[in-house]
């Protein structure tokens, strides 16, 4: 079978699609994966097969109005990564701001991703190769796209919590209380308006937003039961190209806490990522200090008991530590909840929140808002970590969770059965593959 794997254009979203699209490759299938020219690299170092599409930066694809289209990012974006998603704030649940949100997503995300170039590309690709899955990433909805196009099977795969789609089907259930006729849908007209242009006639399905099914690389307790069918997968991290460093090959003179705020190295917040290594300063553990985009040479001095690293891959760092404290990404949050780590998270919006308070719900972290973040707080809750063995004891509780989940190698069989069976009733490629009938209350799709 050949299976186009359709990435978001930025290296850590790509990431999370590595251990599924190799399984596929070693299994035998063929196997491309499809982003903006901007994650390439990264794509080819993985050992895949990439295929640029668009003319890259994708975030500068827009050829018609550049400044405006810069503007409406950086300001429609915002708006959109201030929303409550975790539904605490129902004032922000009514339809007006849920139709306000759906509004701002379309251009300010979901149609700058799957801009104009980049769809043409990949649907001359697609039609070119004839893939008979697309596995897509869950903003990338150039995959349902170029998958209703051709008449192939697609699943979204999942890498953190379903937050747009709960927050879309709220919307559509307010919507539908509406006066006939009076109901908009933003996503829908435009995925709509996309899709006349490759498959004339054929029409939005809800499936273009949730994919003929999910795959889910989340612990089971951390997801939202939405109805939709799903299929888990066991997470495997991937860390990019990566080396061991010396010092990491020998047992650890003492605790460990890891430090890590992703590619940028900084807090959406007014306290600094120098200010967090000051806060540390007192606590009895070697705090290991990733810099992302951080100057080291803004810092200063360090205190003595902090380590700091430019890059440590994280699936060899986080096994010896005994806490960590992040920022909410995606391969930080799993990668901790694989091996067993408490964590702190530090949400700034988008989805971090609804995570941070999942994991505090669970009991195997804590949720310290970047914005509300002090010194004695993160001390505090640092200190909490390290010497209260219920965080522990939880943290191995998900761990148990993810190592029960199906493998990647696994889950190839089952990718095998249900491309088959979501293809097999077509007979004209461009037919409609399901009706916008109610979703399935299925919530997993069993292995055999």
């Amino acid at each position: 079978m050949k299976v186009l794997f359709v990435s978001f254009p930025h290296h850590t979203h790509y990431f999370s699609m590595v251990p599924l699209a190799s399984a596929l490759r070693t299994a035998g299938h063929e196997v491309r994966v499809a982003s903006h020219p901007d994650v390439t690299d990264q794509i080819t170092a993985a050992g895949l097969t990439a295929v640029p599409v668009g003319t890259g930066p994708w975030y500068l694809d827009d050829p018609w109005a550049p400044d405006l289209f810069g503007q409406l990012l950086e300001e429609g974006s915002g708006l959109v990564q201030g929303f409550d998603f975790t539904g605490e704030d129902r004032s922000q649940w009514t339809h007006e701001s849920l139709l306000a949100l759906e509004s701002l997503a379309v251009p300010a995300l979901y149609a700058s991703v799957s801009n104009d170039a980049m769809l043409d590309g990949l649907v001359d690709y697609a039609r070119h190769w004839g893939p008979d899955l697309v596995v897509w990433e869950q903003h990338t909805f150039a995959g349902s796209v170029v998958a209703r196009a051709v008449g192939a099977a697609h699943a979204r795969l999942l890498h953190g919590m379903d937050i747009t789609v709960r927050a879309r089907q709220e919307f559509l259930r307010l919507n539908a209380e509406l006066p006939p006729g009076t109901a908009q849908d933003p996503t829908a007209e435009w995925l709509g308006r996309v899709l006349e242009r490759y498959a004339p006639g054929l029409g939005f399905a809800e499936e273009m937003v949730t994919g003929q099914w999910t795959v889910d690389i989340t612990p089971p307790s951390s997801r939202y039961d939405l109805g939709l069918p799903t299929t888990g997968v066991r997470y495997v991290p991937h860390n990019g190209a990566s080396v061991v460093p010396d010092w990491l090959r020998a047992p650890a003179d003492k605790r460990r806490v890891c430090l890590t705020l992703g590619v940028s190295g900084e807090l959406d917040t007014a306290f600094s990522f120098g200010e967090a290594l000051d806060a540390l300063a007192g606590v009895d553990a070697e705090i290991v200090a990733t810099l992302g985009g951080a100057s080291r040479d803004e810092l200063g001095a360090v205190p003595d008991n902090v380590r700091l690293v430019d890059f440590v891959p994280l699936n060899d760092l986080l096994p010896t530590c005994a806490a960590v404290v992040h920022h909410g990404g995606i391969g930080t949050r799993s990668t901790a909840e694989l091996h067993g780590v408490p964590q702190i998270l530090l949400p700034y919006g988008w989805d971090t929140v609804a995570k941070a308070r999942r994991v505090e719900e669970l009991g195997y972290g804590l949720c310290l808002p970047a914005h509300e973040l002090t010194a004695d707080g993160l001390r505090a809750a640092v200190l909490r970590l390290l010497e209260e063995p219920s965080f522990a004891g939880a943290a191995a509780k998900v761990r148990a969770e993810i190592l029960a989940e199906p493998t990647p190698n696994d889950l190839v069989l089952v990718l095998e059965r249900m491309t088959a069976a979501a293809r097999a009733p077509r007979t004209d490629a461009r037919a409609p593959q399901t009706t916008d009938a109610a979703p399935s209350t299925a919530t997993t799709v069993p292995l055999a």
